[in-house]
């Protein structure tokens, strides 16, 4: 997962962040320098959540047109 989220921060890919109580933020991340929150801006502002709160992720990935 960790991997996922750093890539989502370098690429500004949108992920969507479920949690143990099946709560959910989608939005952009931004990884903390102690590598243990990631700062998830989403619709309803922004928030930290440490990662071992995180029980899944998912990144959304633009396509682009091949012409």
């Amino acid at each position: 997962m960790i991997k996922d989220l750093l890539l989502a921060e370098a690429k500004q890919y949108e992920v969507c962040l479920v949690f143990e109580d099946n709560s959910k933020y989608i939005g952009m991340i931004e990884m903390s320098s102690d590598k243990k929150r990631v700062k998830c801006k989403h619709q309803d502002g922004i928030e930290w959540v440490p990662l071992d709160e995180i029980k899944h992720c998912s990144l959304s990935v633009p396509i682009k047109n091949r012409e």
